[in-house]
């Protein structure tokens, strides 16, 4: 199972600002430059999480039949269809965007607008692309892993990739700009099935010798096997584990 992650865009982009302007000072450690400060935004997002967003996950849970969540979740990643044709275009996968295009047109109408997924059961199956995979696979490095508050484990690779996806997604073009009441109650029902999704693989996590760099190494990794590029942990570290992965 593998751990989903809501991040919050407008976040991302003030912080994004606050590290280019030198906020997040860099330590002595090559293979983590601001693990320290990386290690208290940690700290932070563990305690927002178990204060506010756990306890509303699990109230989710509890109130909630697995087919309802199920259709949740249908409909918020059909939402997120166009963004993924588009970087499937950028990216020069002609046949994946025309999947992605006809998963999309069949799950928002004989879907119902994406609440079911007829398209599975059709053998397209879904994918998933955002800007930061699209910038990787033009051969942007990631830079130095990064944890921001309320965005979570990031670099400045994706940071970038977050302020692409909100420009090229056609959810947020013109049309659409009277529909911020819409947007943002779609985006928190998309962030409380996200976390009721990953319950069991967070609790995992923490249950790890040290959550903070397995999480880094997990970030590292699937990010870059998203991107279809070979992962290798700075200065010749261990690999990650698949008793690691596997949560």
């Amino acid at each position: 199972m593998r751990t989903r992650l809501a991040i919050l865009p407008g976040a991302a982009t003030a912080l994004a600002a606050l590290a280019l302007t030198g906020c997040i000072t860099a330590g002595s450690d090559p293979q983590d430059p601001y693990e320290d400060f990386n290690r208290q935004m940690f700290a932070f997002n563990e305690g927002l999480d178990k204060a506010v967003i756990e306890p509303v996950a699990h109230g989710y849970r509890a109130v909630t039949n697995e087919p309802v969540r199920e259709g949740v979740g249908n409909f918020s990643s059909n939402l997120g269809e166009p963004l993924t044709f588009v970087n499937h275009v950028l990216q020069g996968k002609i046949p994946d965007a025309g999947a992605t295009f006809g998963r999309f047109v069949i799950n928002t109408t004989v879907g119902i607008a994406g609440i079911f997924d007829p398209a599975s059961s059709m053998g397209i199956q879904r994918t998933k692309e955002d800007f930061g995979q699209t910038l990787g696979t033009w051969g942007v490095d990631s830079g130095p892993f990064l944890v921001l508050p309320f965005v979570g484990p990031t670099n400045p690779r994706d940071l970038t990739g977050i302020g692409g996806d909100v420009v090229l997604n056609p959810l947020n073009y013109p049309q659409f700009e009277n529909d911020d009441a819409i947007r943002a109650g779609t985006f928190a029902l998309w962030g409380i099935d996200a976390r009721e999704g990953s319950i069991e693989a967070i609790d995992e996590l923490r249950n790890q010798v040290d959550p903070y760099t397995t999480l880094r190494r997990l970030y590292g990794r699937t990010r870059a096997s998203d991107i279809g590029i070979p992962y290798k942990e700075p200065n010749d570290a261990p690999e990650l584990s698949e008793d690691e992965l596997d949560f």
